[in-house]
This record gives structure tokens, sequence and C-alpha cells, in this order.
């Protein structure tokens, strides 16, 4: 098949969290099986691209209100995946990717610079996609436009798409939704809602997280949609990209290890406790956690279990996170009371999370909903044993018991959270038990090869609703 892969950040081009690891693997990985796959993606001034940039190919102007805005098509590849970057100054010729006051006009221009490129592909290359799929609220305009303002053209396309997280949806005033040509008399738009409604499936990042949406708990206030859908709504647990995450090729790690020799492994726990003034210490256990510090990934829980964790345990918790003007200050203020047992790191730092993963031995994720999750996915790979809230991914990649791979624990409350913590510590205590569960961990297989036939279904699914004009 030919596939159009749209995301607003691939790594290693562009990184700001998960979504950027899937659109960076998915398409390489579907490469691997066949399928012929290219990116299209913003040309953001932080790009970095791991080969040359070639172009502009073609030139256009775009759009949105009064001011007409370029759009310069670049191109670099990705392994074997060629890779367009749409280069539009006024809306990423900017530090960036999200959060500016005029995302709505910045992903209304890539959308419209996507119809663009569709156009030179099919003009100058000769070559037209089957799918597109687009990616959360940032490109859910495209499945939009293809059915109506671009339908004489693109209506053939099959187009699905992918909810990374439901939270972030893109919702804006009406005047958005005049100048992005799609006002049918609201006084808002909601970017997702719009890809919901007009992708022929629509798919999310875990089987658990696609039935959870479902219900009102979860749904964010668009479960009655996703409920009229369901019967279009696929859920495919990501995978990771196993050269990237390689604690046996790690360039970011003082020693690499593998589950036949895991010499390494202590010395990257070693290197850490160092590295970031924890009493160096074999004998206790390490607790890592990286995340973004909102109160979706478990802040709030725990800020509560940490004067039991600090007074009953002999544990020590590492904390590399996104700025947050409260939970920042509040974790700081414990590693300043806590020294050798608690230390904090505010930072994006792919290098130090990937020396959490190794130097760790738990890796914490007590999230109060988790789509999918990469985090529990590498700690395994780097045998790190995770403990986790029963929700979404972690619900599907998480088990606990005999034939167990980590810790879990059901509701969101503070006691299961630390009940989960003392159960794992005292298998830690067991060295026999504790090599044999991280043994488990390290042995399993995420890597993106099933996903990818998942998602070659998916595409078959997209492709046959759209043959027999459903």
């Amino acid at each position: 098949m030919k596939i159009l892969f749209v995301s607003a950040e691939v790594a290693p081009l562009v990184k700001t969290g998960g979504l950027a690891d899937v659109a960076g693997a998915l398409p390489q990985a579907l490469r691997r099986i066949g399928h012929d796959v290219r990116i299209a993606m913003p040309g953001c001034r932080r790009l970095q691209a791991p080969a040359a940039i070639t172009g502009p190919h073609a030139a256009a102007f775009l759009q949105y209100d009064d001011t007409p805005e370029e759009v310069r098509i670049r191109q670099t590849t990705l392994g074997e995946v060629p890779v367009y970057l749409l280069d539009i100054p006024a809306a990423f010729d900017r530090e960036a990717v999200y959060g500016a006051g005029d995302d709505d006009r910045r992903f209304v221009l890539f959308s419209h610079g996507v119809m663009t490129l569709l156009h030179h592909l099919r003009e100058v290359e000769a070559w037209q996609p089957e799918v597109v799929q687009s990616n959360d609220w940032h490109t859910a305009l495209i499945s939009n436009y293809i059915r109506t303002r671009y339908s004489y053209t693109f209506g053939h396309l099959a187009t699905v798409y992918t909810i990374h997280n439901l939270a972030y949806q893109g919702w804006f005033g009406e005047q958005t939704a005049r100048l992005a040509g799609l006002w049918q008399g609201e006084n808002y738009i909601n970017f997702m809602a719009r890809g919901i409604i007009y992708a022929d499936v629509v798919s999310t990042v875990s089987p658990t997280y696609a039935q959870e949406i479902l219900t009102p708990e979860y749904g964010e206030q668009l479960d009655g949609l996703l409920r009229a859908r369901r019967g279009d709504l696929y859920g495919i647990l990501n995978g990771i990209d196993l050269t990237v995450y390689d604690p046996a090729s790690d360039p970011y790690l003082p020693a690499t290890y593998s589950i036949a020799d895991l010499a390494g492994k202590a010395i990257c726990k070693a290197q850490l406790q160092q590295e970031l003034g924890l009493e160096v210490s074999p004998q206790r256990p390490l607790i890592g956690m990286v995340t973004r510090m909102v109160e979706q990934k478990g802040m709030d829980l725990l800020e509560q279990v940490m004067p039991w964790l600090i007074e009953t345990t002999d544990a020590q918790l590492v904390l590399l996170g996104s700025p947050h003007p409260h939970w920042e200050g509040v974790f700081r203020r414990y590693a300043a009371a806590n020294p050798g047992r608690v230390a904090v790191e505010i930072a994006f730092d792919l290098a130090l999370s990937q020396r959490i993963y190794a130097g760790a031995d738990i890796f914490l994720m007590p999230s109060r909903y988790e789509p999918c999750g990469l985090g529990q996915l590498i700690a395994l790979r780097y045998g790190t044993v995770p403990i986790v809230r029963v929700t979404g991914g972690l619900a599907d990649t998480i088990s606990e018991g005999y034939e167990g791979n980590g810790f879990r624990f059901h509701g969101y409350t503070a006691g299961e959270l630390a009940d989960a913590i003392g159960r794992c510590l005292a298998t830690y205590r067991d060295p026999l038990s504790w090599a044999a569960l991280r043994e488990r961990g390290m042995r399993q297989d995420f890597s993106w090869d099933a996903s990818a036939r998942a998602y070659e279904e998916l595409y078959r699914q997209a492709l046959a609703r759209r043959y027999n004009g459903v």
C-alpha cells in the first residue's frame, strides 16, 4: 500500500513526547514489511535531520485570512522513508512546536500545506497515497478537508485518524472555523472531533484505552461521538524502536549490558547515583520516574506517598520531569530535605532519561490515565521493573504474579500506590525472585513488528470502507 503518514513531530527530527516516537518508528516498520510509506511534517526551526535536506522542490501560497502565506516543500529521509518537510515560515519558523497563541492558524496552514503536498506528489512525482493517516489534533482537519473542500480531487483517498491523547483536542472559536473554511454555524471548532467524524476509521494506541474513551470518565466530552463510531474504532498497542532503546548499544550509557550479561546495569546504577548526588549504594532500591509533570501522570499520588516512602523504606527516588510551577516546587523541596535519597531534575534531557531507564531498579508510572505509555516498555527493555496503575496501555502491557513482569494497582489512591511499591520492594529483597522478574521483562518483545501488521489490517479496513462508499 501507498501511505502518507502525517504528524506534527517525528523522532529524531523533532520530539516533544511519545507522538514523535510513534511517528518515527511506525513508518519504518511498515516500510520493512513492504509498504510504500512517506511522512509529512512541519519544517520546524528546531528540526535536526539525520540526512541532508533537499529543495525546495515546490512552492505555493496558502490562504487562511487576508494574508497569503508561502509553503515550500523540502525533503529528507528517515532510514528508507522519504520525509516531506512543509516549510511554512509564518507558522513554524520559531522555537515552539506547540503552545503558541496562534496554534490554530499554524495547524490550519499546515493542513492546507498537506493538500498542496498531495497535489505536488500526484502531478510532479507521479505518486499518490491510497491511505492518509493523521495523528492527534494538530493534523485532524486533514480528514475533514479530504471529505469536504478537497473531495473532488482527493475524496477517493482512504483516511485513518489516530488519537494519541484524547485530552488535547484543539478547541478554538468561531473565527478559527470561519478562517479555516469549515464553519457550519457553531460558535467553536474542535479539531479532534472533526478528525473523528470525517475519517474512514479511527484508532488509538492501546486496546484498553479504545474501550475507556467510550465512557464519560475517560471520554473527555467526546465519548458520545466515539460511541457513535464504535464500529470504526480500533486500539493498536504502540511498540518501541529496539534499535534506539537497546541497553547493549545505547550510546548514552556509561556501560552497556544485555540479558546475558547484566554487569553493566550495576555500573549504570552506581554512576547515576553519583551523578545525581544520591548515596552510592548497590543495596538501596532506586526508583526512577521520567514524566511530564502533570496531574495525568499521578504527580498528586506521588506527593501523597513521599512521606511514607522516605520514612518507612530505604528506597531512593530520581525524578526527571518537565517544568511545572507547582509540582516542580513540591518535589524540589523533597530533594532539598532528603539529600542522598531524592534527586529531581527539571529538563527535557534525552541522555539523562536513558541513564535513568538503565540505572534505576524500578520505574514508576502511577498515571490517572495512560493511552499507551512508552516508559514502561522502555523500562522492561532495560531490565527495570515497572510499577503501574491499571489503565490504558499500562493495563495491556504490565502483569503481576508468577508469570508477571511488574507490579500493578487499580484504584487511584495513595494507599494502593504505596501497597504496590511495598510489594515491589519486598520482591527486590529476594534476589532470585527479582532476577527472574527482571529477566521475564527483558525477554518480552514490544517491537513495532506486530503493531505494524495490525496497522496494515487497519488500512485495509479503511480502504474497504472507502471503496464501498460507506
